[in-house]
């Protein structure tokens, strides 16, 4: 009986082995067509008035042929009337909303701030409401699963013409700490910007995070040494001056973090209480009005200075029992400079981006524009910013 069992299961065994070969040879193989039509948009024989429409629809002939069925991510790009080749990569903007639908309805506040990108115009008096301005347009198509820039496919160009108007980015909505240790003035409650470095200092980008590009929502971090027995605040940009717009209460702990409410012009639910000593990541996400405080754990060196380029930085928190890792400078700049920030020790920061960003150890440098501004900077996880002063 024992026998024939065997026997039974090794044969079972080789039709599983001649079924897995089988179908290796029937597996679909992904290929990645050369293009994809994107038909004319209804209202391409009109200029279309960005400021008073909602959104564009385009639509592909079919979605492209990936040689089996996959579910497919849709976005636009948007292009110069001199660049109806997209081969000028620098030139060309894609817009963050996307579809799973040869149906796409581009935003046109997203096609808007394409075409301010494009006619490089900062600055409302730049730009024309009433002279039409020529763009060329192309769907983008990769398989949901399979974001990688090797397998997107492009669709055939479009071209409209439309009515632009003024709109700028919004950088992401930096809220700001205060309280008895926050800060080197004193080490006073402050909700003034004139006070930013000296009573109170902003959060930063968080590592990985997006942010809402028209309304700079998204989630703000800090990290950095809490000292026991302190208490503080976490007001948002509107609460400047008033005290009315914040996250408080609760308290912060070796555990973490708990009991947090967010204040909208109502009663003042406290402050927070620091019951432990130690380092804390604390996120914001300011589209939810929530607050995360968590232990950080990572190795941490402490620097006696920091510089952002020729330029000293100060200590921004000095209170008793604190331990500073955020630096704070004012800068002035006659022209468009490239800076890094370098600490005692040699070690640099930088990145490409500017205002905002995380700097990279021995990363590249920041092209900051010309202004003065109010710079911070976080030495724990290479955060900055740069507060532009008008």
């Amino acid at each position: 009986m024992k026998k024939l069992n065997i026997m039974a299961a090794m044969m079972v065994g080789l039709l599983a082995f001649a079924s897995c070969d089988s179908d290796r040879d029937d597996n679909p193989i992904l290929t990645v067509p050369e293009s994809f039509n994107l038909l004319k948009p209804e209202i391409a024989d009109n200029v279309i008035d960005l400021e008073n429409s909602s959104a564009i629809q385009f639509m592909a002939e079919k979605a492209p042929n990936y040689s089996f069925p996959t579910e497919t991510t849709y976005w636009m790009q948007v292009t110069g009337e001199d660049n109806a080749n997209f081969a000028d990569a620098d030139k060309v903007y894609s817009l963050s909303s996307t579809s799973n639908s040869i149906t796409y309805n581009a935003p046109t506040n997203e096609v808007d701030l394409c075409v301010m990108k494009i006619k490089g115009w900062d600055d409302a008096a730049q730009v024309e409401k009433t002279t039409p301005v020529t763009i060329n347009v192309r769907m983008v198509a990769c398989p949901k699963n399979l974001n990688d820039s090797a397998n997107y496919v492009y669709s055939s160009v479009q071209q409209i013409k439309v009515y632009p108007y003024f709109i700028k980015e919004s950088l992401p909505k930096f809220w700001y700490i205060t309280g008895s240790i926050i800060g080197n003035d004193g080490c006073t409650w402050k909700n003034d910007p004139a006070f930013f470095g000296t009573g109170m200092q902003p959060m930063y980008v968080k590592k990985g995070a997006e942010y809402d590009k028209f309304t700079g929502d998204g989630v703000v971090e800090w990290i950095g040494y809490l000292a026991a027995g302190g208490t503080i605040k976490f007001i948002e940009p509107k609460g400047l001056t008033n005290w009315n717009y914040s996250l408080s209460g609760g308290t912060i702990n070796a555990k973490g973090g708990s009991g947090f409410k967010y204040r909208s012009g109502g009663d003042d639910p406290g402050n927070t209480t620091v019951e432990d000593a130690g380092y804390y990541t604390i996120d914001i996400n300011t589209k939810s009005l929530s607050m995360t405080v968590k232990p950080y754990t990572d190795p941490v060196t402490t620097y006696t200075s920091v510089k952002i380029g020729d330029n000293e930085m100060a200590a921004v928190n000095t209170c008793a029992g604190m331990e500073n890792h955020d630096w704070f400078a004012t800068i002035t700049l006659g022209t468009k400079t490239n800076m890094v920030f370098t600490a005692n020790d040699g070690t640099t920061w930088g990145s490409s981006i500017f205002p905002c960003a995380i700097g990279n150890v021995k990363g590249s440098n920041i092209p900051c524009d010309k202004g003065t501004y109010k710079v911070f900077f976080n030495d724990i996880t290479g955060a900055y910013s740069f507060v532009e002063q008008k």
